[in-house]
């Protein structure tokens, strides 16, 4: 097995990352479908929420800490998309929200253990601050959450809090997001509802049990869906951003009365605007 955390050069074989990335990339383009061509119907929001812990999490996870300058030129572009496609400034999308994630997390995490009380405060100073922060940058201090819950299971070794309080922070930030989540997409049926917060403790469970793996038995010749998975979960920063531009650019077309040329407004949320100025 080929230590993937230990080397720049991804192994030929699928590897855990790919499966794992490639899940968040059809759980995110089924979301942004519902959000360009079907608002009205919430099914495709419910699925689509499910991609974000994924990316947090893998951020905290990574070894790296670095900031690719390919981050910044793929935020850059996207919010100049929504700008043009007449949405909105703030919030910044989440390609921004990840690189402060990756900027803060080690600050976290050395917080988080100095104690109890420590790792409890972080939490609810990420969790009172994810409402007001989510005005400015997409999933605000709420995906840091999870992105502390990546560093949390990379460097397991360092914990030194009990499992139970590791297991409650689980709860905690599942608990946090499908709430917060409830509150942007008011229109869920009970159903929807039920479904959403199974997907997320299936999604935070594989989350916890996730571990750097190679499988080199599968290959494109033994099983062909290989070269697909691998093409998700290894090009998923182009594929963002250009599912995005395509998206955009044909929704301005069918649909220009929703998203007009350059018609933005400055926050995305109603009355947001009219409250601070």
């Amino acid at each position: 097995m080929v230590d993937i955390l230990k080397t720049k050069t991804l192994p030929a074989a699928l590897t855990s990352y790919d499966l794992l990335k490639a899940l968040a990339i059809i759980f995110m383009i089924v979301d942004h479908i519902g959000y360009f061509f079907f608002p009205e119907e919430a099914w495709w929001r419910v699925w689509g929420r499910l991609s974000v812990p994924i990316w947090f999490f893998l951020i905290g996870y990574a070894n790296t800490r670095e900031i690719p300058k390919l981050f910044w030129v793929v935020g850059g572009v996207v919010a100049l998309s929504t700008i043009a496609a007449g949405e909105h400034i703030f919030p910044l999308n989440i390609i921004f929200t990840l690189i402060l994630a990756r900027m803060a997390v080690d600050w976290m995490f050395s917080h988080a253990l100095r104690n109890r009380e420590a790792f409890a405060g972080m939490f609810f100073l990420l969790f009172l601050l994810s409402m007001p922060t989510l005005l400015f940058i997409e999933y605000g201090t709420l995906g840091l959450l999870f992105t502390l819950m990546g560093t949390l299971r990379r460097r397991k070794e360092d914990v030194l809090a009990p499992r139970w309080m590791v297991m409650s922070y689980l709860a905690a930030i599942i608990s946090a997001y499908i709430l917060e989540q409830s509150v942007l997409l008011p229109s869920l049926s009970l159903l929807q509802f039920g479904v959403f917060v199974g997907g997320m403790v299936v999604v935070c469970f594989m989350l916890y049990r996730f571990e750097p793996r190679s499988f080199d038995r599968l290959s494109f010749k033994t099983f062909p869906p290989v070269a697909l998975i691998q093409l998700l979960g290894r090009r998923s920063l182009e594929i963002y951003v250009l599912h995005l531009l395509v998206f955009r650019g044909v929704a301005m077309a069918v649909n220009p009365e929703r998203f007009a040329l350059f018609e933005f407004e400055l926050f995305a949320f109603p009355g947001i605007q009219e409250f601070l100025f």
